[in-house]
């Protein structure tokens, strides 16, 4: 049967703050639908029309394609308003993809009725925000700079494109889409860092690449999105981000588990070819044509078909021994092919920010072994005003100083400043000025500084640098979901196997504590990480706490 979708389970999003339990059926509906359309395009006999039928009837049923968390107001669900969220636009490429595909299938009463619904839905409401009409609250994201603007520009076009008959309509859209896109893109530091982290890559540039993809094929290559190097230098950000094969840091809203994938790389690579390039085979087995959107699924089919004989595209970006993201102050480096660290300076204020400046990773064997814990599951508190009451988007679930008993502060102003970068083959050190990310009177100097070491004894050391006008508590801290077990005072061994790396602390001006403590969150998977503390056991004016990292 069709997964059911009661009003009440709408509404508990304005209850409670619970996003999961609508968005999980919601999301099955839409599966189930991308699984029946592949069925019988790739059948074509008939036996899943009326299985079609029945999905896309509930969901033309449904009272609002916006997603709970995206209408507090509830000004969608009620009619008030008709608005375009990430929700809307996401079923609207896809039910428009189910109605090119399958229109002559379809009744005629079914057909009409879809092609009105996503006039109504999702064509209506960007024309009237186009031409100047007072607009609903969820469409702010008309030219935001986060993976809003991408997604929502993504199902509109694509909807359009896929059902809206006038050809001057749809290059209207097109023609808005185009300038509105040009914001997605400055929400990249111009060397190309992705704020959002991997996961919001993923998706975000992922649909602005599809969509890219999408225009140039139906426009025959006159208009394209992906330009510029600000484009050029965005598509490099997973390969620039990787500390070692296949490890990424976990900084902002990011799964520790998500990782970039490797097609939209090679859609990015053919985007930017001068030449034309060839898309890889995929292979989708039915739990991936269903589990993906159906745009996305289709378009890794027959991306590879039509572009059979074209060479491969050259992706952007390649593992070096470091690679410095200067704008947004973001390092990650290979001390060893198994070994390698990141560390972030950056501000308060980024998208899907967490207050974790100075946050630093570890990666060894296969797994970051020291880690920034990543985003928690989503709730209304979230993206609220109590979003850093939470201990994993705060500074305490990060591996940063606690200073004077304060934490880091949320806004724009509360930065890192560098003071000094340098890279070399046997070494790459940096050093932050920490200070300002904090609120404390007595703070006159903190700094961060870290350093990489290659060769023969491959290491990575952080010391922090402390210094107040009137005695202060200060310490720092250690973050990892691994087992860990102390060796000796001062000695720890954190992680398994040959995942596994030693850390040995050595502190200055002060005696000190050491305080484990696992961090009581919601997280993907149910994982708690555990924040292994280093704290002074008195107030100091000075002191220095350095911690050195090695492999097994």
């Amino acid at each position: 049967p069709v997964p059911v979708l009661p009003d009440d389970l709408f509404l508990e999003y304005s209850r409670n703050g619970n996003r999961t339990r609508y968005q999980q059926p919601n999301k099955r509906r839409l599966d189930r639908l991308n699984l029946f359309a592949w069925a019988e395009a790739l059948e074509h006999s008939g036996r899943f029309v009326a299985a079609l039928e029945r999905e896309l009837g509930a969901i033309l049923e449904e009272k609002t394609w916006v997603l709970p968390a995206h209408d507090p107001k509830l000004g969608n669900f009620y009619g008030r308003e008709t608005g375009v969220d990430l929700g809307v636009a996401m079923r609207g490429w896809t039910v428009a993809t189910v109605l090119a595909w399958h229109a002559d299938q379809l009744a005629p009463a079914t057909v009409a009725r879809t092609r009105a619904e996503l006039r109504r839905r999702v064509i209506a409401p960007f024309l009237a925000r186009l031409h100047g009409e007072p607009s609903p609250d969820v469409m702010w994201w008309y030219r935001a700079d986060n993976n809003w603007n991408a997604v929502c520009h993504a199902g509109i076009v694509g909807t359009a494109l896929a059902v809206v008959e006038s050809r001057t309509e749809r290059a209207e859209i097109l023609a808005q889409a185009d300038v509105n896109l040009q914001s997605y893109l400055e929400g990249f530091t111009p060397d190309g860092y992705c704020s959002e982290g991997v996961g919001y890559w993923n998706y975000g540039f992922g649909h602005f690449l599809m969509l890219a993809e999408t225009v140039a094929e139906a426009t025959g290559g006159r208009l394209r999105l992906m330009t510029g190097e600000r484009a050029v230098h965005a598509a490099a950000y997973p390969a620039n981000l990787q500390i070692i094969p296949g490890v990424y840091p976990a900084f902002a809203d990011m799964n520790v588990k998500e990782r970039p994938s490797p097609w939209f790389g090679a859609l990015a690579a053919r985007l930017l070819s001068p030449v034309p390039a060839g898309l890889p085979k995929v292979e989708l087995h039915p739990a991936e044509l269903r589990d993906q959107l159906l745009y996305e699924s289709a378009l890794k089919v027959f991306g590879a078909l039509t572009t059979t004989g074209q060479p491969p595209a050259a992706v952007t970006g390649g593992l070096r021994d470091h690679h410095w993201f200067a704008d947004a102050q973001v390092y990650t480096g290979r001390a060893a092919p198994a070994f390698g660290a990141a560390i972030k300076g950056g501000h308060n204020a980024e998208h899907h920010n967490h207050n974790d400046i100075g946050s630093w990773v570890v990666a060894v064997g296969q797994t970051a072994v020291l880690v920034d814990p990543g985003l928690e599951v989503y709730t209304a508190r979230t993206f609220g005003p109590d979003r850093y009451v939470s201990k994993v988007l705060n500074s305490y679930g990060h591996a940063v100083p606690v200073v004077a008993g304060q934490l880091q502060q949320a806004g724009r102003q509360y930065a890192a400043k560098m003071i000094s970068v340098e890279f070399g083959p046997a070494a790459d050190t940096l050093v932050f000025d920490l200070a300002g990310a904090y609120v404390v009177p007595s703070l006159e100097h903190l700094t961060r500084t870290f350093t990489l070491r290659r060769g023969a004894a491959p290491s990575v050391t952080v010391t922090d640098s402390v210094r107040f006008t009137s005695p202060s508590s200060f310490g720092t801290a250690l973050i990892t979901f691994e087992a860990w077990r102390e060796i000796s005072p001062g000695i720890y061994e954190i992680g398994k196997g040959a995942d596994r790396v030693r850390a040995a602390i050595e502190v200055e001006g002060a005696s000190w504590v050491f305080q484990p403590e696992v961090i009581q969150e919601d997280l993907p998977g149910s994982r708690r990480p555990t924040r292994l503390g280093f704290n002074l056991s008195a107030p100091v004016r000075t002191a220095s706490i350095r911690l050195t990292i090695t492999p097994p």
